[in-house]
């Protein structure tokens, strides 16, 4: 179901529609209602990105990733914030948000300017005093926003059970893998990793010990999926690491400039096509009996987003 799909895979990007649609590639049946049913937060975690994140572990992917003093003080510089003033605003904030409320209504139960309140929420949320509640639609980002007190935890032991979720979900993997996927450094990423009882397959991959046998009797995947943008398969391995998922003469069509992940039709666990606006582009021919398979899954998504 979809709870199991989140917490199979740690956490999918918050934006609408893909975080819906990470879960819907992953679970045998969900819709409309069993998303918007998640026991789950929105909260800044890996790459300081906002990730939605399984409600019980949240905490830890949060605590794991810290963003780093310098992104406050250009946040509060960009802003042109004082500290009296984010103060002022901080405390009005957390009196009027008991309930979720979007950012106009914010702005008007703090009788604040929309451009600092938009500095101070953005902080707060970077905080984690404030989460981001998800829109009733799944294709809209119209979000609200809540005052939340999130349970405290070391930031090293968070980042070695983050590193942990990592190998089962996504290993084998390499260092950098874990590097780029987290954000952290190459220092802390290997003290986290070294927390886990792992084997080397090659190449610097590892895997969890208890996983390795699994590993090797595991079968090729066959048949299609869509991952939408931003999934997090595309989005969980260094660049130099996705051939495991997509050749290298079409690697670079499956992101775009900013190196986001685009939409990625999958066949047999390879990457195939993009499918943009529902639009299929696959990067060869391929069988009519794959072409049937993507427009059905195609037309499931459309079914899925309707609702």
């Amino acid at each position: 179901d979809a709870a199991r799909a989140l917490a199979d895979v740690i956490a999918v990007y918050s934006s609408h529609p893909s975080a819906p649609l990470s879960l819907h590639a992953r679970a045998r049946t969900i819709d409309a209602k069993a998303f918007h049913a998640l026991d789950a937060l929105r909260l800044p975690a890996m790459r300081m990105s906002i990730h939605l994140l399984p409600a019980k572990t949240a905490h830890l992917a949060f605590h794991a990733t810290p963003a780093p003093p310098a992104d406050r003080k250009k946040r509060m510089k960009h802003f042109k914030l004082t500290e009296a003033r984010y103060a002022q605003l901080r405390e009005q904030i957390l009196k009027a948000a008991t309930e979720p409320l979007t950012l106009p209504e914010l702005r008007e139960a703090v009788k604040a300017e929309p451009e600092e309140l938009k500095g101070v929420s953005a902080q707060m949320t970077r905080d984690a005093e404030l989460v981001r509640v998800g829109a009733e639609g799944l294709r809209s980002n119209e979000l609200r926003y809540v005052a939340i007190e999130l349970p405290p935890a070391d930031a090293d032991e968070a980042l070695a059970w983050l590193a942990g979720e990592y190998l089962r979900a996504f290993g084998p993997i390499r260092v950098k893998d874990f590097v780029w996927w987290a954000g952290v450094t190459a220092g802390r990423a290997k003290q986290a990793l070294a927390q886990h009882d792992t084997e080397e397959i090659d190449d610097g991959l590892l895997i969890l010990a208890k996983d390795r046998k699994a590993f090797e009797k595991a079968k090729p995947p066959k048949g299609v999926d869509l991952l939408p943008k931003w999934d997090a398969y595309t989005m969980g391995y260094a660049p130099d690491g996705r051939d495991r998922f997509a050749h290298p003469d079409v690697v670079k069509q499956c992101y775009d400039f900013r190196g986001d992940g685009r939409p990625v039709i999958l066949v047999d666990g390879q990457a195939a096509g993009t499918w943009e606006k529902l639009e299929p582009d696959l990067f060869d021919t391929a069988s009519a009996t794959t072409r049937k398979a993507i427009d059905e899954r195609i037309d499931a998504v459309r079914a899925f987003l309707s609702e």
